[in-house]
């Protein structure tokens, strides 16, 4: 995996982000689905404008590997007090540990901002995905089910510790 590079969304990432998102499986978009089953290159680059300097309303970062984004994680809702989570990889990076890079990178990012405090939903079945939280501090708050009909955890993760290492 050391032909992944990770970075912050950038302006030029609109048609690949769509490419990414658009070219993932149904059995992926079940659990994943910020911008509805499809999504546009306007969509994506309203997604984009919201990371620009001076916005401060998201923070989006991508996995790129030859030459196509091939996992995207975010927080969103920067300016309040707890940010969402997210995260989505290609479905034939799955299960290598991408998913995990992603998360550090965002994480690491929060500490950097100094969020202490993120929440994420994930699919009840989805014991991959809410195992990997629990295993970086999110704990399960409440279930619902959403207006997709499928059954959720709503998860949250305080990080003052982190945060403190960070300033170190």
């Amino acid at each position: 995996m050391d032909d992944i590079d990770i970075r912050p969304i950038g302006p030029e990432d609109a048609q690949a982000l769509a490419a990414f998102y658009n070219g993932l499986a149904v059995a992926s978009k079940r659990t994943f689905h910020p911008l509805g089953d499809v999504t546009t290159l306007e969509a994506c680059d309203a997604v984009i404008a919201e990371n620009a300097p001076g916005v401060n309303k998201k923070y989006d970062a991508v996995a790129w590997a030859n030459r196509q984004i091939v996992g995207w994680s975010f927080l969103w809702g920067l300016q309040s007090e707890t940010p969402s989570f997210g995260l989505g990889v290609a479905d034939v990076w799955q299960g290598q540990r991408l998913g995990s890079r992603l998360m550090d990178h965002i994480l690491d990012e929060a500490a950097r901002r100094g969020i202490l405090r993120i929440s994420l939903t994930v699919v009840q079945d989805n014991d991959r995905a809410a195992s990997m939280y629990e295993r970086r501090g999110f704990v399960r708050q409440e279930s619902f089910v959403g207006e997709d009909g499928l059954s959720y955890y709503y998860m949250t993760a305080e990080f003052p510790n982190r945060n403190e290492e960070s300033r170190s």
